[in-house]
């Protein structure tokens, strides 16, 4: 059976969602080297970017959407920032199943200190592209996301 015939379009749709994969992977690559100076895993460096970004305590389960892990992995990674005394785990009032995840002032320091790490990988690997082909990228992909269903936080965090 033959391929049918591809429109311009099609071609260019290809390219696009065959590339989305590629790009995330050496992205998370790129981060994880531009992180590996402070010691900790990613999932434990993006649970305190995160954190640190909103200034306020999150749920454990939220925490696990917003960084793309499940719930065991998400308490060892909290296990370990507890022993390292970068974040509190705290019961929910009301619900004893639940936990808030607290930052510390050392979890602060520390995700602050990421925070430069990542913000020079950007601009030394996509600070010469034009404002507008970032603008039109990230409308782009925002559309895809919403178009396949949702919000996926974790796809923001590695940013």
């Amino acid at each position: 059976m033959s391929k049918p015939s591809s429109t311009p379009l099609e071609s260019a749709l290809l390219a696009l969602t065959a590339s989305l994969q590629p790009a995330r992977r050496a992205w998370t690559q790129e981060i994880t080297r531009a992180l590996e100076r402070f010691g900790l895993a990613l999932p434990l460096a993006l649970v305190l970017v995160l954190l640190g970004r909103k200034r306020a305590a999150m749920r454990q389960s939220e925490l696990a959407d917003a960084i793309g892990v499940n719930a065991g992995a998400m308490v060892r990674t909290l296990d370990q920032a507890e022993r390292l005394g970068l974040v509190e785990r705290r019961g929910v009032a009301g619900d004893r199943r639940a936990n808030e995840v607290h930052i510390t002032d050392e979890g602060i320091d520390l995700a602050g200190r990421m925070e430069v790490a990542m913000s020079e990988l950007r601009l030394e690997l996509l600070g010469d592209l034009p404002l507008a082909d970032v603008e039109a990228a990230v409308r782009v992909l925002g559309e895809v996301e919403a178009r396949c269903g949702g919000t996926n936080a974790r796809s923001r965090m590695l940013g």
